[in-house]
């Protein structure tokens, strides 16, 4: 006999019994249940007869307070009270009273229609009628005992719907003590087959199984011994598989610890790599976040050498912005097939037959640096015998991130402090140099100085040659400050045709002697708008010097008068502050 007939057989008695348990519980159940449900009823029963007196003493109170104050907003309760009475009194008679109990609810129907007939619409129709006749009807007392009568055949009513709630609960809790009893015997009996069956069947299956379980904590033990295959034909089987799985579970042991190390060194450089995020997102300027490049893309590029490349769009050239290992060539940006299809390039295992850079002597791994369709450059990734190419992508996706914000940043500082026409710092970055100027003079006694100048004439330029040629002019002049500003120092439009020139350096007679510069070279222009000569423009000026203890205001205050005497002395010239003596132009 194959050993699952006999497992089959042995089981035989248990399932019998357990079919005849389950047939007599649920015998037991519907009885428990029905028994449950009259006794709801019951309960319902009763709650309606409650809500049956409320509805009758509504209406009483109604009549009552109708009679007295003669308002019929007193007969809204009498109203409510003999609709709610019929809508409960049909529920009752739905629900089947019978015998006693039908007897009283049909005695309190009689009772309260008499009431309605002989007291209340009498009284109701009398109060607006003949007042007295009402007062007279409510003193005779006859609905006070018709009432009384209402209440008490309730109550007798209730009584006897209590008395069969009580028989019925004792009735359920003896059935349901009879249910735990046959419960409990069906549990006993089913027990006890239960062990007996497991008992013998545990001789069938206890060695074949010990050796199984044997070999299962070797395999827990990480031991790789196989069992015995023997026994009946299923155990052999199961012997047999029992060993393929554990030859299974080994390779699976291994390659799961392979993964976890992989995963542990994956998860490792990605908080290197994001660490690497935070920094850039830190930095203030490309220069900043190429040095931090430069020194974390060897850590995060092991056994690499690469640079990374910044794309100079009104130029066409790749940039180098950082670099590290050996250099190499310079790609083109039209040569390089990373930029032309936007996607990492260089891959031998996904794309054997798409080439690099061209002209390249080594392989390269090349990803674009892109961000909102703008071209911002190339990382290039001569790998090592480990390099993943995921890992170069990854790199890439978060310098991208960071040259987009640094780029963005730059834009928008240069747009808060440069001025759109002439290119020239504005008024609000020219205010921040001078109170920085200001501070370090005060602290470490720099010398500062202000040149202040302004075109003379500008408004009849503007006023015979159009505003587009003033335009030019302010164009014109604004380059000749720019190309004669020294390193350091501060070139400015305020606004209009004034321009301003701030110097952290040198001294008073080296400042006039710039201003004269600047005077003289714009003096020399030549200008022309469509064709059209423009005639000597010219500038007059004003220079001072911050004295001891002097503010930016006064500062700007002294230059201003100097352009002032400048302008009131024949224009074209150049004013010192303080001692406003006029420098004469040099012809």
């Amino acid at each position: 006999m194959r050993l699952r007939h006999l497992l089959l057989l042995s089981q035989l008695p248990f399932w019998a019994l357990l079919l005849a348990s389950f047939l007599t519980l649920q015998s037991s159940l519907d009885r428990r249940v029905q028994t449950l449900a009259q006794s709801t009823q019951i309960r319902t029963q009763l709650e309606q007869v409650n809500a049956l007196l409320t509805h009758v003493v509504d209406m009483e109170t109604g009549v009552r307070g109708y009679v007295i104050a003669g308002q019929p907003t007193f007969l809204e309760p009498y109203y409510r009270g003999e609709t709610g009475y019929a809508v409960t009194l049909g529920e009752l008679k739905s629900r089947g009273l019978d015998g006693t109990g039908g007897a009283h609810l049909a005695r309190i129907t009689a009772l309260i229609s008499q009431w309605q007939t002989e007291v209340a619409q009498p009284e109701i129709r009398l109060r607006s009628q003949a007042p007295g006749q009402a007062e007279s009807l409510v003193r005779s007392g006859r609905g006070k005992r018709l009432l009384d009568q209402v209440r008490g055949e309730m109550d007798r009513l209730a009584q006897t719907l209590g008395t069969q709630l009580q028989v019925v609960n004792a009735a359920a809790e003896r059935q349901l003590a009879l249910l735990r009893r046959e419960l409990a015997l069906a549990a006993a009996l089913l027990l006890l087959l239960s062990v007996g069956t497991v008992l013998g069947a545990a001789r069938l299956l206890t060695h074949p199984l010990e050796a199984l379980g044997r070999g299962t904590r070797r395999v827990t033990d990480q031991e790789a011994t196989p069992v015995e295959e023997r026994g009946p034909r299923e155990y052999r089987d199961l012997a047999r598989a029992f060993n393929h799985m554990t030859r299974g579970v080994q390779d699976a042991r291994q390659a799961s610890a392979d993964a976890a190390a992989q995963l542990a060194a994956r998860n490792a450089w990605l908080s290197e790599l994001a660490r690497l995020s935070d920094a850039l997102q830190a930095a203030r300027s490309v220069d900043e976040a190429s040095q931090l490049l430069t020194r974390a893309l060897p850590h995060l590029l092991p056994g690499t050498s690469g640079q990374l490349l910044q794309h100079n769009a009104s130029r066409n050239l790749l940039v180098p912005a950082a670099q590290w290992g050996e250099a190499a060539p310079l790609p083109s940006p039209d040569t390089c097939w990373a930029l032309r299809r936007g996607e990492l390039q260089g891959d031998p295992t996904q794309r054997p037959f798409m080439p690099g850079c061209a002209g390249q002597p080594q392989p390269y791994l090349c990803a674009p640096l892109f961000s909102h369709g703008e071209t911002l450059g190339l990382l290039r990734v001569q790998p090592g015998p480990s390099t993943p190419p995921d890992a170069v992508t990854d790199v890439a996706r978060q310098v991208a991130l960071a040259l987009a914000g640094l780029r963005l940043q730059d834009r928008l500082l240069q747009q808060s402090i440069r001025d759109p026409l002439t290119g020239l710092f504005n008024r609000r970055h020219l205010e921040t140099q001078l109170a920085a100027g200001v501070a370090a003079a005060h602290t470490l006694g720099t010398p500062l100085h202000l040149i202040t100048l302004d075109i003379d004439h500008f408004k009849r330029l503007n006023d015979t040659f159009g505003h587009d040629a003033g335009d030019a002019a302010l164009v014109r002049v604004s380059a000749a400050l720019r190309e004669l500003a020294p390193p350091g120092s501060t070139p400015a439009r305020p606004g209009g045709e004034e321009f301003t020139l701030l110097l952290p350096q040198g001294d008073a007679p080296e400042a006039a002697a710039l201003a004269e510069q600047v005077r003289a070279a714009v003096a020399g222009l030549t200008l022309t708008h469509d064709g059209i000569s423009l005639g000597q423009v010219t500038v007059s000026l004003g220079v001072a010097t911050l004295p001891a203890g002097g503010t930016g205001a006064g500062l700007t205050a002294a230059a201003d008068q100097a352009l002032y005497q400048s302008k009131r002395t024949g224009r074209n010239r150049v004013t010192l502050a303080g001692e406003l003596q006029a420098v004469s132009p040099g012809r």
